[in-house]
């Protein structure tokens, strides 16, 4: 790190990685002398208040703030306003221990070939069942619009033929018997055709 550099990032005594870090450092330095000046910090109740009002708003990250955060329980805790079990405990939300990056690729567990293979035999049989059941599925839904259908088709064409023919002859039927109707109100005879036979 150069000077500059070590200038920028140091806050409070503490040497920060970030610039981030250094300016929320700053700016937990700021809140504090803010609290201080206009907080009766002799009164245990208000010390009590803006110690949970800061846990619950997580107002303090870095060592600065965490530092602030120990003074005011050390504080409640001597002065008996509360014990232990009433002043909760300031939560840390980093971690201090190194992790080792090689430790962390060991744990990874070592995907051999027989498994690469079974989990492309699970996951083509999946397929396969998936295409299945589409495919069945349409055949179902053909079948159906081809027996429930009233357009004529290669199964049911010879039924589809037959009523056509027979609606034509009832047709044919009720119209001769209304013509024949006619004719005798009218007066009108028919002949019938002679045989060549007689």
């Amino acid at each position: 790190m150069q000077n500059e550099n070590l200038e920028e990032l140091t806050v409070g005594g503490y040497v920060f990685s970030t610039h981030d870090d250094a300016e929320l450092a700053k700016n937990e330095i700021k809140k504090i002398a803010y609290i201080e000046s206009k907080m009766d910090m002799s009164n245990m109740n208000v010390v009590l208040g803006i110690y949970n009002k800061a846990l619950e708003n997580r107002t303090f990250q870095t060592p600065i703030g965490m530092e602030f955060m120990h003074g005011l329980y050390q504080m409640l805790i001597s002065s008996g306003i509360g014990n232990t079990e009433e002043v909760k405990p300031f939560p840390l939300y980093v971690t201090f221990r190194r992790i080792d990056l090689s430790e962390t690729k060991r744990k990874r567990r070592v995907i051999t070939q027989r498994e690469r293979e079974e989990n492309s035999l699970r996951l083509k049989l999946r397929n396969s069942y998936i295409i299945t059941g589409i495919m069945v599925f349409l055949v179902v839904a053909l079948l159906f619009i081809t027996f429930n259908g009233t357009t004529m088709n290669a199964i049911n064409y010879k039924s589809a033929v037959t009523n056509q023919y027979a609606a034509w002859e009832q047709d044919l039927t009720k119209r001769e018997a209304a013509i024949r109707e006619k004719e005798r109100e009218l007066g009108i005879s028919h002949a019938e055709p002679e045989t060549d036979g007689e």
